[in-house]
């Protein structure tokens, strides 16, 4: 199963949860793009290594979410974003695995950060 593949997954799963204190999204900084555009989304804003999910819980707490197969693994701006995340103290969690192991170690992020 593809990465897209597993995030729908997984937002179907968070949907279903109906979770009335949490926000998620994705920025789209996937995909194969001219230069030209690439130079037009980066001066918007767009960085790269941005995790594929955010989490927004109450009082303003973000949670990131890079999500990888079982065998995938971070890209170096990934890296560095999982690096400026730790010295910013932003939780960052990479889950990886099967969808069912996936599923599991959201629920378990989900429930650690819901009632804080």
């Amino acid at each position: 199963m593809k990465e897209y593949q597993i995030q729908i997954k997984l937002i179907n799963h968070l949907k279903s949860r109906n979770l009335s204190k949490l926000r998620f999204y994705h920025i789209p900084n996937q995909g194969i793009r001219s230069v030209k555009y690439k130079m037009l989304l980066y001066s918007m804003g767009l960085k790269p290594g941005c995790p594929d999910l955010i989490l927004e819980f109450k009082n303003g707490k973000i949670v990131y979410i890079e999500l990888k197969t079982k065998t995938g693994t971070l890209s170096r701006s990934q890296k560095i974003w999982q690096m400026f995340s730790n010295i910013l103290k932003t939780p960052h969690y990479i889950l990886k695995g099967e969808i069912n192991d996936l599923k599991k170690q959201l629920d378990e992020i989900i429930t650690k950060h819901y009632k804080s």
